[in-house]
């Protein structure tokens, strides 16, 4: 379990957050604070304008200062461009400080700020920029701006900055105990979006025969169903490698963007089968629910009636987020566990992480009952928005799960059954995919479905550093 460590957030603004940003950069490291008054912490963050330590205590309290505006950046967030932030140097490398001023520094308290800022979502709340389905566009992000420079989408900047914080309590004499995944270095977690369970035969056959494909009109309307034999296909690939996967359905369509029969008869038989092997079954919420709290509490509803419990594990469909009214409904719904916010465009880290957060919601300066587990590397990312060959999905799995592993964090992988398409390049993807988790697992990942690996993180239950990956914790 964490070890506590006493600390205080002395600052005449933006202490709630400031708290946050200090709470998950220690969660990280295995601390825990607990809030005392100034003179009784061992850690302080305080205002750059505050009164200095008392000379003589040398040593007794760890003193982090925070620029007047970094603070004033968490309190009216602001989208700076590249050469306006400001940069740090940690384990030789340069990284980026979106908050305070341009130029180098060596405040602390300052990456305390930044973390806050990257992990609360601030610069999507820094810009009304949106694509067409209402997501804070890769494009528009800081992490894009940087590219593969530190601080972008495969260089996490948070996961930096928990490692200057950890060489400083050090150095103070603060024993830093660190995190694992249930004894294991970092891990991937193996998920599925559950868009579309059955093929409709004769729409198939008209379809394809509208096109001039009549071979291809027989195979869909009296051949196997690819979209359910690619759920077998994707079961079969978690049973090669010794794990479990999380399995998220939708129990209800209410546009276009959502496909009907989310909880068919045949899909819901299997995952109950398939939880008592320690597979995790989680609730997609439908595209149509997105600022709908009234459809949210239909599909829950119908999620318990198929499962006969209330979903703890979710994931938007589309990965629509609006802030602060998607986190809040999902926790009042529930949810404990999300994994929603990554980017459709690109793979990497939205909230510059790649260890679990606890989400905050800023109106009510407080985090939310919800951990988020970032998603990082999407198969649609990578073959429908980046259009890469076989082989540039290879090298984007590899390098998704090679900044997890540097991060001692997880790789979230989202991998769709077939819905549509060519049956032979989606087989080609999910060989692609074996691959790479092979190769993760001989590099020390743990794998496993996302709510046992957040748990064995947690410590809730941690498992034996020998247990077989497939056997989940909870």
């Amino acid at each position: 379990m964490p070890v506590p460590l006493s600390c205080c957030v002395d600052v005449p603004a933006g202490a709630g957050l400031l708290r946050y940003g200090l709470a998950e950069l220690l969660g990280g490291l295995g601390l825990a604070p607990t809030w005392t008054r100034r003179d009784d912490a061992r850690l302080v963050v305080a205002a750059d304008s505050s009164m200095a330590p008392p000379r003589e205590r040398p040593g007794e309290q760890v003193w982090m200062t925070v620029a007047s505006d970094a603070l004033a950046d968490l309190d009216a967030p602001r989208q700076p461009a590249v050469e306006d932030i400001g940069w740090v140097e940690i384990g030789g490398e340069r990284w980026p400080v979106p908050v305070g001023p341009a130029g180098d520094t060596d405040r602390l308290g300052d990456l305390v700020a930044a973390a806050a800022w990257w992990l609360a979502g601030l610069q999507e709340r820094a810009t009304d920029e949106r694509d067409r389905h209402g997501r804070f566009p890769y494009a528009a992000s800081l992490q894009a701006a940087l590219g593969d420079a530190p601080g972008g989408p495969l260089r996490p900047a948070v996961d930096a900055y928990r490692r200057r914080l950890a060489e400083a309590l050090g150095a103070a004499g603060v024993e830093v105990p660190g995190k694992t995944w249930g004894g294991y270095a970092w891990a991937v977690a193996l998920t599925h979006d559950l868009d579309a369970v059955r093929t409709r035969r004769l729409r198939a056959l008209a379809g394809s025969l509208r096109l001039g494909r009549p071979a291809e009109a027989v195979r869909r309307a009296i051949g196997p169903d690819r979209r359910r034999a690619s759920i077998d296909a994707l079961h079969a690939l978690a049973a090669r490698h010794e794990t479990a996967a999380t399995w998220f359905v939708k129990p209800a369509a209410w546009t276009p963007e959502d496909v009907p029969g989310g909880l068919d008869g045949w899909l819901v038989d299997r995952l109950r089968q398939w939880e008592a092997a320690g597979h995790e079954v989680g609730w997609h919420p439908g595209y149509g629910t997105h600022g709908r709290a009234d459809r949210l509490a239909e599909e829950r509803a119908r999620f318990e009636r198929a499962f006969g419990t209330t979903p703890r594990l979710a994931r938007t469909h589309f990965l629509r987020w609006a802030d602060p009214e998607t986190p809040r409904e999902l926790a009042a719904a529930g949810v404990r566990v999300d994994s929603t916010l990554g980017f459709a465009e690109h793979e990497g880290f939205r909230r510059g992480t790649a260890l679990p957060f606890r989400v905050f919601d800023v109106e009510a300066d407080a985090p939310l009952d919800l951990w988020e587990v970032p998603l990082a590397v999407m198969d649609t990312t990578l073959t429908e928005y980046r259009g890469l060959d076989a082989d540039g999905q290879a090298e984007a799995l590899r390098q998704s799960f090679e900044a997890a592993r540097a991060a001692g964090g997880a790789a979230v992988v989202l991998w769709h059954n077939q819905v549509g398409g060519d049956g032979a390049a989606w087989d080609a993807g999910l060989a692609t995919l074996d691959r790479a988790l092979t190769t993760a697992r001989a590099d020390g990942a743990r794998l496993g479905p996302l709510g046992a690996l957040l748990d064995g993180w947690r410590g809730a239950g941690e498992p034996d550093r020998e247990r077989p990956h497939g056997t989940a914790s909870a």
